[in-house]
């Protein structure tokens, strides 16, 4: 980010282009890993919805290239800006922050028992207190932080196949999560507003638990980098990191890639339990999420290199990532409507590929309509009603 002059210290510092561009290319992301959990069922994709080979690609490609990757660079482009809300590290701009987790998190209940149970944002809001801590520390400390972070969140995942021999298809737990899983699916079919509202409520517990176990020390160490990177401004001159991107495409992407199509080989390919939590399944989320870190940095990388070649199309991401908060609930808006019964009533009638489809259609949706507003406002709704929530 450019430095202002002494004589404009106190104007707004210059967005980074290139920091909303992978808050667009992000919620992109996003919307094909979250679409299955809004239309298909609790589980996400199952059996039925990849029978045709066309579903069954589809499922594989969300599963390889966008499960996990995306919540993990949402997450460090969060920790970016936490560093530009805090920099001056004075109480005022440090009680803003924390009003505004405190916004975050009472929107990401709201999202989540009005329109999708597997809302991300509070999750951010309850970690996202540790950046206050982390803002005191040198950029030494806080990079421990994530390798810490990051060594405990795949040894939790190398422990999730054990746990699941441990207990067994069949199993109390199991069982309860089978029913938990059908009344939620029946609401979304067949309830009106109220019944699918306390489905979501009822469902909450078990999603956000696991949400924070699959999710939550990896959101930590990204939130670590993330806050590393805005102190030192990464995104302002991509151009200016270039062997850091270089390294990316050459130890991440590839790398990255390969666990992707083993992830979902294991996952959604021949012979697999789709939608189960059976060992086979269990391995490859796991596998999947333990490789989303390499193939996030292959994706930054390429994408910088890219904006640093002067790249115009990137810009089409831009319009979304300046709204990137109104962007992500508005997603889930659209698609509850589209697929619960109070709305156009599709949940469990779409397969795989039509349901991927209908998640791109949105992404353009929300992106054009935010082009379309952007020479107007600033920021989106959402980000506005945040902004003011937290200058109170």
């Amino acid at each position: 980010m450019t430095t202002p002059s002494l004589s404009s210290s106190l104007a707004p510092l210059p967005r980074q282009e290139f920091a909303d561009e992978l808050r667009g290319f992000a919620l992109l992301g996003i919307i094909f890993v979250n679409a299955p959990f809004l239309g298909i069922s609790a589980e996400g994709f199952t059996a039925d919805s990849v029978h045709a080979w066309y579903d069954r690609a589809a499922a594989f490609a969300v599963v390889a290239f966008a499960q996990a990757k995306f919540y993990l660079l949402f997450a460090f482009l969060f920790g970016y800006s936490m560093h530009f809300i805090v920099k001056d590290e004075g109480v005022t701009s440090v009680r803003r922050f924390r009003r505004r987790l405190l916004g975050l998190g009472l929107l990401g209940i709201a999202h989540a028992a009005l329109l999708f149970v597997g809302d991300i944002l509070f999750l951010y809001a309850v970690l996202g207190l540790t950046l206050t801590w982390m803002r005191r520390l040198s950029d030494r400390m806080v990079l421990r932080v994530a390798v810490f972070a990051g060594i405990a969140w795949l040894l939790l995942l190398a422990a999730l196949p054990i746990a699941v021999m441990a207990e067994p298809v069949g199993s109390l737990t199991d069982k309860q999560w089978i029913a938990a899983g059908q009344s939620f699916n029946q609401a979304m079919r067949e309830g009106g507003f109220f019944e699918a509202t306390v489905a979501r409520i009822s469902f909450w517990p078990l999603a956000s638990s696991s949400i924070f176990l699959l999710n939550g020390l990896g959101v930590l160490a990204a939130f670590a980098l993330g806050l590393v990177a805005g102190r030192r401004s990464l995104f302002a001159r991509p151009e200016l990191h270039r062997p850091l991107w270089q390294a990316g495409l050459r130890w991440g992407l590839s790398p990255g890639l390969c666990l992707g199509f083993l992830s979902a080989w294991l996952v959604v390919g021949p012979g697999a339990q789709v939608g189960s939590w059976e060992l086979r399944e269990t391995a490859g989320i796991a596998l999947g999420f333990a490789g989303a870190p390499l193939l996030s940095w292959g994706y930054v990388s390429v994408l910088a290199t890219m904006h640093a070649g002067g790249v115009q199309t990137l810009a089409i991401f831009r319009p979304a990532g300046r709204m990137s908060l109104s962007g992500y609930i508005g997603e889930s808006l659209i698609l509850s409507i589209v697929f619960c019964a109070y709305g156009l009533g599709l949940f469990g009638k779409l397969n795989a590929g039509a349901v991927s489809a209908l998640a791109l259609g949105t992404w353009i949706v929300l992106d054009l309509l935010a082009k379309a507003t952007q020479s107007r406002w600033a920021i989106g709704p959402l980000e506005s009603l945040l902004r003011r929530f937290s200058a109170r």
